[in-house]
């Protein structure tokens, strides 16, 4: 693809702009650090590990985060060797790959929300001269993943009591308030939330347990979260690339196109013209994510277009509707996608 220009690559494919990309890893990275926290950026976002080493090479980065022990593995291979786990996992194949991982990198952590699992942890540390990095992983009130608030602390003194575990901190990720549309719920909510999780984080830490660790947020609440002085490290992801579900949020002031752009978009062709209202493309379910709620905006010159709307319509193809002059036979179309 090296001198192509990109009206000569087959769609629907994606396109990272190099400079908006570039932007907004520095425009997160610069107000993490004049709050005094550090980045973990989130690597489910783009899976790509060039991206993650173009993260942690701006600096103020403490790690790398993955959703899976398999996106842990492809990322140490690739030689970034501090990172964090942030989803629970059981099976055996599960535990082998994770042996594999520790293998490789002694800065392994992983997430904890049950004594069980702890068990067996500890017991495939015990095959290492080094002890396994373990998060207590806090349930925000959202009842996915994580241990109740109210028994966080007898959870922690059971990890603690594990010879091979060394238990270093909290993970409090509030998922479900990443997306709310009104800003002022969003902030109420997250700020309550986290001064809960920074109150058991202060609790472990008089009881003398090690607590150097409170990792958090996501990019719909990390200008929020900059507020809470103990957490040390923000789990931003879909902030390198932007989307239209963050896009669309009501929040002027903390997370919108002006600020955090849209670096990564999806190419797609117009295909059929025969429709008087709106044109066919080549880009459907198959391709993209799609919400009727938020779906991808049409963008033209990194600017979206009033007046234009893409609609699912199957496996391989997308409609688009325009307000003004119809799209031609071959044209492509550029869109932000919500997620």
């Amino acid at each position: 693809l090296i001198d192509m220009h990109k009206e000569e690559i087959i769609t629907p494919y994606l396109l990272l702009d190099l400079a908006i990309f570039k932007r907004n890893l520095l425009l997160m990275r610069n107000r993490a650090a004049d709050a005094g926290k550090m980045l973990r950026p989130h690597a489910k976002t783009h899976k790509c590990s060039e991206i993650a080493k173009r993260q942690l090479a701006l600096g103020n980065c403490a790690g790398i985060c993955t959703a899976t022990v398999s996106e842990a593995f492809a990322l140490i291979k690739a030689g970034i060797t501090d990172v964090l786990i942030t989803s629970p996992f059981a099976g055996k194949a599960q535990f082998s790959l994770l042996e594999d991982c520790f293998a490789l990198s002694r800065y392994l952590y992983v997430t904890v929300d049950n004594f069980a699992v702890a068990l067996e942890l500890n017991a495939l540390a015990a095959k290492f001269p080094y002890k396994l990095q373990v998060l207590l992983d806090l349930d925000p009130e959202m009842g996915r993943t994580g241990v109740p608030f109210d028994r966080a602390s007898e959870l922690a003194w059971q990890i603690h009591s594990l010879e091979n575990l060394h238990l270093l901190g909290i993970q409090c990720y509030a998922g479900h308030l990443q997306h709310i549309a009104d800003a002022q719920m969003r902030k109420t909510e997250s700020l309550r939330l986290m001064r809960k999780a920074a109150a058991i984080f202060n609790k472990l830490k008089a009881d003398g347990l090690d607590m150097e660790i409170f990792t958090t947020s996501g990019t719909g609440t990390a200008s929020i979260d900059l507020e809470i002085p103990e957490i040390t490290d923000l789990q931003v992801g879909s902030y390198c690339v932007m989307d239209a579900e963050y896009a669309a949020l009501e929040n002027p002031h903390e997370l919108t196109f002006e600020e955090f752009r849209p670096a990564l978009t999806l190419i797609t062709t117009v295909i059929s013209t025969n429709q008087p209202d709106k044109v066919t493309v080549d880009a459907g379910l198959k391709a993209l994510y799609y919400t009727p709620e938020t779906p991808p905006k049409v963008m033209k010159n990194a600017k979206v277009l009033p007046g234009w709307k893409y609609d699912w319509y199957g496996d391989e193809h997308g409609t688009v509707a325009f307000p003004s002059e119809k799209p031609k036979i071959g044209e492509q179309i550029q869109l932000c996608l919500p997620h």
